[in-house]
């Protein structure tokens, strides 16, 4: 966790204070132009923050020249990769190519990338979604790769649609099941609420079951009530029970959304947000930015 100075007054700079290991972006490059748009955000994001930023590539060893054959990961091949990598950084990035470092690393994407996450100087992954950018199940939003590493990342991961641009987040809506859910969820959102400083809802589909629903309201009473939560200013909307994704989907287009923000449980694959199993639905059909929060498992 990076702590930042809060908000002052319109257009006081934000300044990175006691800074630790965690201060350090990762922006995963596949040379596509969502990769691109993440680069620039990450860019944006890093400047905002204090944050370093790292873009990697993460490929098969091989560098697709059928002219030559050489060994999986030789030198040669990494060079020319890196190469690729340097120039794609240098294109979109613009003056801040000079401070950010480029990685390229053998290996499957998920599988590496998951591991870039369990860095202990990692912060955050920003990165596009591969994917046709319409909101469909059948040609989702994101594709397996991005959905993959969302699900199963260990530090929180940023997911911008493709050909969506760069993000411009003026309005996030921090969607919640349970009361200790929004409560985490909000004081890992801190970081970006300090960078963008925007206008914040938080949303709650209401369940069936009027019991839980009870309990829900009943403990968000009681944190107001103890001044546990909010600590700044947020919009609260409870939405009607019904399919959770359509629900939330519907309201970041009503609302116009920037970022939907949401959590999930980093053990069993489940956000503690979609306990009705609808997480890996949510992100096929996301239209806007989605940013996923790894939260403690119920046993920790």
């Amino acid at each position: 966790m990076i702590y930042i100075t809060r908000c002052g007054p319109a257009g006081q700079e934000i300044r990175p204070t006691n800074r630790t290991t965690m201060s350090k972006l990762i922006v995963p490059i596949d040379f596509s132009i969502t990769s691109a748009d993440a680069l620039r955000f990450g860019c944006y994001l890093a400047d905002l923050t204090g944050y370093d930023l790292e873009a990697i590539h993460v490929f098969d060893g091989y560098d697709g020249d059928p002219d030559f054959t050489v060994g999986r990961g030789s030198a040669r091949v990494r060079g020319r990769v890196r190469d690729m990598l340097d120039r794609f950084v240098h294109v979109h990035a613009g003056t801040s190519a000079k401070s950010i470092k480029t990685r390229e690393v053998v290996g499957s994407a998920i599988h590496q990338l998951v591991l870039q996450s369990q860095r202990e100087d990692v912060a955050m992954i920003v990165m596009g979604g591969v994917g046709t950018g319409l909101s469909s199940s059948v040609t989702p939003v994101f594709g397996s790769v991005a959905r993959s590493v969302a699900l199963q990342a260990a530090c929180p991961v940023l997911l911008i649609p493709q050909l969506a641009g760069v993000p411009d987040i003026r309005k996030a809506a921090i969607a919640f099941d349970e009361t200790e859910t929004l409560m985490e969820l909000s004081t890992r959102f801190d970081v970006l609420r300090e960078a963008f400083n925007p206008h914040v809802s938080v949303i709650h589909v209401l369940f069936q079951d009027t019991r839980r629903e009870e309990h829900v309201e009943l403990s968000l009473i009681k944190a107001m009530f103890h001044d546990t939560f909010p600590h700044r200013a947020v919009d609260f909307d409870f939405l009607p029970e019904g399919d959770l994704t359509e629900r939330l989907t519907n309201y970041t287009k009503d609302h116009h959304i920037d970022l939907l923000v949401v959590g999930r449980q980093s053990r069993n694959l489940f956000t503690q947000l979609l306990v009705r199993s609808e997480v890996g639905h949510l992100l096929d059909v996301s239209g806007v930015p989605v940013l996923v929060i790894p939260l403690p498992s119920e046993k920790e």
